[in-house]
């Protein structure tokens, strides 16, 4: 058999690395579908139901958006709506799948457990030099991990903007990239204004991006200055500093030790599991009809603290002394909160409730094993990547999928500023926006368009530019790293070894 010419692996060259970009540009679920031997395998983990959480709130974090940008008849609590009758997706408990505000609290929460896990693990384990490490590691690759992924997907908008696909844009590109370095390094990267809102250009939802930073810079100075306490004092400590943050009105503070003192109750509950598994396989375990009752009482308790963080989590941007409920938490919001603005009272019980829901879910194993599945993990790996795109994604489509309703004319024809009438158009002109019923079938359906879109992008932005950025920051620490202070072989008139 004579053998191909040496030009043929050139030629199959193209053709190959466009089938390889072809799969890239595929959801990964359906990428693993079709070419199962290119899988990734996940482990399931102890927290792994903090990160199923995460997506879950991701994914309404965008519906909030949506539905703030294009419903908004839909926000007011159920009974407020002025002009209309109010929609079933606006009562108590229901209006939580569109309520993104406390889902960042939940997202503050979850960050400040999972960033003190492993140091705190290593404490149980009186593992110093681990706890060390883990926070050096954490430190030097945090900066990478949330900002990195920012600078990218704001550099497309700006892109996208000079290209005419979004809008605003500058009338030149020198004027537009000046704007975009103002917005990156004094606006997103900008650590420095705590928990005020910078309201970022480009993409306005990174707001939490320097809070986050900031923050979880503070959880490790936190974690560093407790490490060598005894644990009654560390535990006491971080609730002392939790305390102090609310008298000082800084709720991300709180919700960040929270998360630490969250960690420090998982390691423990963690031992006793095993000593009592221990105490049961030798027959020591002495559990009787009390210690049920008490279970079932611990159980009733947790499963209320889920229904009202989610009755809380339907607190309205407007209204609140209004809502049936809500107005009882607002009269009863204590200062600093009461005093400092209309959105500082929902931050506080926002705070409280992510704190005692992220506690719950983990100690209810229906609701663990629900953010342990497959879909919850999935928008977990995504949701970094869902928060980021969820915007300029929207930004894009949702004026040519949901349209708009008939438009008369308005003024004389020949007069300035006459516009001509223009024709219904997309999910709105389709189904209508004039009644109730309509309203919500039109946001249900445009839902399920734009969702999917949010959901590939993010998805593609994920493996990407997440994935990769974070990749990237490990190698560079790894190139970084001392090799000798590792070994501990640094000389110690150089710091190297210091205590």
């Amino acid at each position: 058999m004579l053998s191909p010419p040496p030009s043929v692996p050139h030629r199959l060259l193209p053709r190959q690395s466009l089938a390889r970009f072809l799969r890239f540009l595929l959801p990964s679920f359906v990428a693993d579908h079709i070419f199962p031997d290119h899988r990734t395998t996940y482990r399931v983990h102890p927290t792994s139901y903090l990160d199923g959480l995460r997506g879950i709130a991701a994914i309404i974090v965008f519906f909030c958006h949506y539905t703030e940008n294009n419903f908004s008849a839909l926000t007011p609590s159920y009974g407020l709506n002025h002009d209309r009758s109010s929609s079933l997706v606006q009562l108590p408990f229901f209006r939580i799948i569109f309520s993104g505000r406390p889902m960042v609290h939940i997202f503050f929460v979850i960050s400040g457990f999972v960033l003190s896990y492993k140091p705190v693990k290593a404490l149980h384990a009186r593992d110093l030099e681990k706890c060390y490490t883990t926070l050096a590691s954490s430190t030097f690759r945090r900066a990478f991990r949330l900002f990195g992924p920012c600078i990218v997907s704001t550099f497309m908008i700006l892109c996208l903007r000079q290209m005419g696909y979004l809008k605003p844009a500058k009338a030149t590109l020198i004027e537009e990239l000046w704007k975009w370095k103002h917005a990156a390094f004094h606006q997103i990267t900008w650590p420095w204004a705590w928990d005020r809102d910078l309201t970022p250009a480009y993409d306005i939802h990174l707001w939490t991006i320097p809070i986050e930073f900031a923050h979880s810079m503070l959880l490790f100075m936190v974690l560093l200055m407790l490490s060598r306490v005894k644990l009654h004092v560390r535990m006491g400590s971080v609730l002392g500093l939790m305390g102090y943050c609310l008298m000082c009105g800084k709720w991300a503070g709180f919700e960040f030790l929270t998360g630490l003192f969250l960690a420090e109750i998982f390691v423990l509950k963690g031992a006793g599991e095993k000593q009592q598994q221990k105490d049961w396989e030798t027959g020591k375990d002495g559990q009787g009809d009390e210690v049920a009752m008490g279970t079932m009482v611990k159980k009733g308790f947790q499963v209320g603290v889920i229904l009202l963080g989610l009755f809380i989590g339907g607190w309205p941007n407007h209204g609140a002394d209004k809502t049936p409920g809500i107005a009882w938490f607002l009269e009863r919001t204590p200062l600093p909160f009461a005093a400092m603005d209309h959105l500082a009272p929902q931050k506080f019980w926002f705070g409280l409730s992510a704190g005692f829901t992220v506690w719950a879910v983990g100690e209810l194993e229906f609701l663990r094993k629900f953010f342990e599945g497959p879909v919850a993990q999935y928008c977990g790996r995504i949701s970094y990547a869902v928060y980021i795109v969820h915007g300029p994604v929207m930004d894009l489509f949702q004026g040519f999928v949901l349209g708009h309703g008939a438009i008369p004319a308005h003024g004389e024809p020949g007069e300035e500023g006459y516009k001509q009438a223009m024709a219904e158009t997309g999910v709105k002109g389709y189904f209508g926006v004039k009644s109730t019923t309509q309203i919500t079938v039109s946001w249900f359906v445009g839902l399920w368009l734009l969702g999917p879109l949010v959901i590939w992008a993010a998805d593609v932005f994920w493996r990407g530019v997440d994935n990769r950025i974070v990749d990237w920051g490990k190698r560079l620490e790894g190139w970084c790293l001392d090799e000798e202070s590792e070994r501990g072989d640094g000389p110690r008139g150089m710091g190297y070894g210091a205590v």
